[in-house]
């Protein structure tokens, strides 16, 4: 008999339409998983509250009428602030926050009906590609421990890839979300600029920042997007389609022009089982009837180098109790001297750069329907190498040649998405990025679903369940 952990998001619902699961007992043993959890998924866990929780939704499903994915186990990211929860950033400076009040991304899943197991680990302040914060253990790869989960959702990442729980919620600002999903085998989609609210803060302000779904199934991203963009708009302007990306993965798809894009915009030597894999995805869509080219992805230091002071720009604006800067990660330090280094002026200018050269890449890309590239340039790095605290500088040199092109879609604000399309023979994750033009969505899901059914991966299992 197939286990709880098993079963994807749908597959739950459905099993639950069915009685043949009830909420409590999903929830039971999600709570039972992630408290013997390798992977440095959890902060924090929330049995008390998840059992509570888990009861009402069920209640809500007897009543009929219920959201899709009620009494679905999911988590959330430790940078959301989450009512009477402790709430650490990642940080020991905020290791006992507890929130007053929950974001609006928290409040909406619950009221979608899923139910929260705890919060996910992210590197402080969510400023670094690995997860290894001073408040939790390191996140992990399900698919090798001693290699890292990436960043920033590399917890949210971790518990989806071990089966913790079939979704989670994650966001992104340099990768964030795409990153973790290769190192941990499972789909992380960035959507379109303003499809999803940014919460109580609003927008970044600089337009890099979404948040977004993390899932082991394209459908299973399909519908925890449906059931984030329910959420209130805060101040962003949305695309045309706002739900039913469910149902956009059936929906059929006229022939398409796809371009593979070799290399990497931050410069980073692109291993070549990740070229493979980028090549095997782009013969697949051929062979289902799509236009597929090649072209280079020049590296663009321009790009980089301005995106690079707006990111610090982000990490500087987070304020800091007085007296507890020096506490700080030294790379967070590092990113927050280097914004406060520049004038306004400075800054300014590295928004323009990076819009001009969005508007560039776009440019070059204009006839593709979709971009196939890299997700980053290597397989998942191991626990501790891209950390140096001795020479954070040099750190944030290897974080950007690791992430490779996930900037390009913040700096455009097109939806992009990782999928687990290759691995290595022994048996690590290499996501492949698929892009598409903003708004579309719902076509960037419809060709994961293709792809999906062409070249599965549900039945690789992580380490620990082999």
């Amino acid at each position: 008999m197939t286990e709880p952990h098993d079963l994807t998001a749908l597959e739950l619902s459905s099993a639950y339409a069915r009685r043949e699961l009830g909420v409590v007992e999903v929830i039971t043993s999600a709570l039972e998983r992630a408290a013997a959890e390798t992977v440095g998924a959890f902060t924090t866990i929330t049995a008390d509250r998840a059992l509570a929780e888990a009861a009402h939704a069920q209640r809500r499903l007897d009543a009929g009428g219920a959201p899709l994915l009620t009494g679905v186990p999911t988590a959330i990211k430790d940078l959301e602030a989450t009512r009477g929860v402790r709430t650490t950033l990642g940080s020991a400076v905020f290791a006992d926050w507890l929130p007053e009040v929950d974001d609006i991304i928290v409040t909406t899943l619950r009221e979608q009906g899923l139910v929260s197991i705890g919060k996910t680990t992210v590197p402080e302040l969510g400023a670094a590609c690995y997860t290894e914060p001073d408040t939790a253990p390191p996140s992990r790869s399900p698919f090798d421990r001693a290699r890292s989960a990436a960043g920033s959702s590399g917890g949210a990442a971790a518990a989806v890839g071990a089966r913790l729980g079939p979704v989670a919620q994650g966001s992104d600002t340099a990768g964030s979300l795409r990153s973790p999903a290769s190192a941990c085998g499972v789909v992380g989609l960035k959507p379109s600029r303003g499809l999803l609210t940014g919460g109580l803060l609003g927008s970044d302000g600089l337009g890099l920042s979404s948040k977004g779904p993390i899932a082991r199934t394209v459908r299973d991203a399909a519908a925890l997007l449906d059931a984030m963009a329910t959420a209130r708009p805060v101040g962003t302007v949305h695309p045309a389609r706002r739900s039913g990306f469910l149902l956009a993965c059936d929906e059929p798809v006229e022939r398409l022009t796809v371009v593979i894009a070799d290399g990497s915009v931050s410069g980073g030597l692109v291993d070549e089982r990740i070229a493979m894999a980028c090549a095997s995805a782009g013969q697949v869509l051929a062979r289902l009837g799509h236009r597929v080219q090649r072209r280079d992805q020049p590296r663009d230091a321009a790009l980089v180098a301005g995106f690079t002071l707006m990111f610090s720009a982000l990490a500087a604006a987070k304020p800091v109790p007085e007296g507890r800067e020096g506490d700080l990660r030294p790379i967070v330090r590092h990113l927050r001297a280097t914004a406060r280094a520049v004038g306004a002026g400075e800054l300014a200018a590295s928004v323009l750069t990076v819009q001009s050269r969005a508007a560039a890449w776009a440019q070059r890309f204009e006839e593709a329907d979709i971009v196939i590239a890299p997700t980053i340039t290597r397989p998942p790095a191991l626990v501790g190498e891209l950390r140096n605290d001795a020479d954070p500088a040099a750190e944030l040199e290897a974080m950007t040649l690791f992430t490779g092109n996930t900037i390009l879609a913040n700096a455009t604000g097109y939806p992009a998405i990782s999928l687990p399309l290759g691995w290595t023979d022994d048996g690590l994750p290499l996501g492949v990025m698929l892009t598409a033009r903003w708004g579309r969505d719902d076509l960037l899901l419809a060709v994961s679903a293709r792809l999906e059914h062409e070249l599965p991966w549900h039945h690789r299992t992580p380490q620990g369940d082999r």
